[in-house]
């Protein structure tokens, strides 16, 4: 019985990792195409491109309505039931709802560009910087009617279990978007000697392109797998499902979603809103204000995306699980999955996130220069506990949703939501511009809170062994300090000259920390509590995927 529970665990686990591993390759890709991007543009006019997005993700995710997974949902129920006639009704609606609310949100965008632009950079802000604002919220405008028909055509093959498409698409955008990210800014800057809010410009127009490349990727594989969906659906006996019923099955599978989404992102909706105005006010200069907002939500939110795609990952994976477990009644799995869940994330993000804190200059300096190391290296300490709190918050979300508490899991977020407004002026006011770093983590922290406290009052679920793992985990993490302490006393700072020699230095510094790391939870059993195997297991499982 001992081992069967062993191997649900191991696949609960490495299903997991395996769909974390996915999202880490994006990431990457991400993480690293800012480095020449900001060489291009500025670290000041990162700030546009920052705030576009942050208004462009909550608009996108507004009219999409969270129709990609009702979409999914439903095409694979009517599919399971061969009813092809129902599966091409979905289709067709799902795409007609999206493209009319993605030109709606489109036209929303352009017209409230103007005001938005002069709100969110202050009385201080002079016309040139409003208007390229208000230029870049335009041209991103046009992403939002291009974007939900790419979502339309995820939905469908997604509910067709389509799944390789699917992922295909998302490298395929990704590439290309990037590639017209940075051949555009380059062209732009030091081809045609524009300034480098032109390349800003092309920078946020390459959304689009990449969206387009996607679409056309699923076109022509339409032209293999659509016409078999129509021949099977013309030999169907039955008819479709009444019209008026998948309208409704559709908007009441997504309302939980697009709310979730919405109320997810809240907390970088206010920091893109108020940051720069609350700063100027209190006496900042624009410039300052501007290339603050633009380290915090870019720099290191890129290097915090890090740690996040467990996140991800394990959303995604426990929902089976714990779903069975719900059905069967069974308590003690659903207590098993949970803490299967945390101890893994704790244990691989945690010194992760301590590392990105107490090696923060050196990673900042390696990754974007000495120019604003000072004001980047202070951030970073603070946004890698954001870090380790946004890569919980997403998974307690998806539990609660999992275990059917969707008015709380909404209701929490709001709670978090109105503790993020609460806390952001007068941390920042008496703390200095990290205070909304910090009032970001006290609104995860609360949603974490709410959500699991629902959960063991609900299930009787027990946080004790948990706690106690995550304690010893602390403890290593100290342990791996004290071998970045030496480095530091005896002058290796990998902060040189030379940024590859940093690189170089930081890599052995790094190394050294995670060898003492897995070294000390070895000694207190951490990974055979954790992943049901020693080290020396882990490792050989490793080499043998690899």
């Amino acid at each position: 019985m001992s081992n069967e529970k062993g191997k649900v665990k191991s696949s609960f686990i490495a299903g997991s990792l395996a769909s974390s591993a996915g999202v880490f390759v994006s990431k990457l890709i991400g993480l690293f195409y800012v480095i020449p991007f900001r060489q291009i543009v500025g670290q000041q006019n990162l700030d546009y491109y920052s705030a576009a997005y942050t208004y462009y993700n909550v608009m996108l995710q507004i009219c999409s309505a969270g129709l990609p997974f009702a979409i999914a949902a439903i095409i694979a129920k009517y599919v399971n039931k061969n009813d092809y006639r129902t599966v091409l009704l979905v289709r067709r609606i799902s795409t007609a709802i999206l493209m009319v609310s993605g030109f709606v949100m489109a036209v929303i965008f352009l017209l409230i560009s103007g005001p938005l632009a002069a709100m969110r950079l202050g009385e201080k802000a002079t016309p040139e910087a409003i208007a390229a604002m208000q230029n870049t919220f335009v041209i991103l405008a046009l992403a939002l009617f291009f974007v939900p028909i790419l979502y339309s055509y995820r939905g469908y093959y997604q509910g067709m279990k389509e799944l390789n498409v699917y992922a295909g698409s998302q490298v395929i955008e990704q590439f290309a978007r990037v590639a017209a990210l940075l051949g555009g800014g380059w062209f732009v800057v030091y081809v045609l000697h524009m300034t480098p809010i032109f390349g800003i410009y092309a920078s946020v127009a390459a959304t689009s392109i990449g969206c387009l490349v996607a679409i056309v990727y699923f076109a022509q594989y339409d032209k293999k797998k659509y016409k078999a969906v129509v021949k099977a659906a013309r030999m169907q006996k039955t008819p479709a499902a009444d019209r008026s019923m998948i309208i409704k099955e559709l908007i009441a599978f997504g309302l939980p979603y697009v709310l979730v989404a919405i109320l997810g992102n809240s907390q970088t909706l206010i920091n893109a809103q108020f940051f720069v105005r609350l700063n100027t006010s209190l006496g900042m200069d624009l410039r300052t204000a501007q290339i603050l907002n633009s380290i915090i939500e870019t720099n290191c939110d890129k290097l915090t995306s890090i740690p996040q795609v467990l996140s991800i990952g394990f959303s995604a994976g426990i929902v089976p699980y714990m779903t069975i477990a719900l059905e069967n009644r069974d308590r003690k799995g659903l207590n098993r999955n949970i803490e299967d869940c945390l101890d893994t994330v704790l244990y691989i993000a945690l010194p992760i996130c301590f590392c990105m804190a107490v090696l923060a200059e050196p990673i900042y300096y390696i990754m974007y220069g000495g120019e604003e190391l000072a004001y980047g290296a202070n951030c970073l300490k603070w946004a890698s506990l954001l870090g380790l709190a946004t890569t919980l918050t997403p998974i307690c979300n998806s539990m609660m949703l999992t275990l059917r508490f969707r008015k709380e899991s909404i209701v929490y977020l709001g709670v978090g939501f109105l503790v993020k407004c609460i806390t952001f002026y007068p941390l920042i006011r008496y703390t200095g511009y990290t205070g909304s770093i910090t009032s970001s983590v006290l609104c995860s922290a609360t949603i974490i809170y709410l959500s699991l406290t629902k959960i063991k009052n609900k299930y009787d679920v027990k946080y004790g062994k948990i706690f106690l793992r995550a304690f010893r985990m602390v403890l290593a993490c100290l342990c791996m300090n004290g071998v970045f302490a030496i480095y530091r006393y005896f002058g290796f700072t990998a902060v040189l000259p030379s940024r590859l020699l940093s690189l170089v230095e930081l890599g052995v510094i790094g190394l050294s920390g995670v060898a003492v790391y897995l070294f000390v939870t070895n000694m207190m059993h951490l990974p055979q509590a954790v992943f049901h195997m020693d080290l020396k297991s882990i490792a050989g499982r490793l080499l043998h995927r690899g």
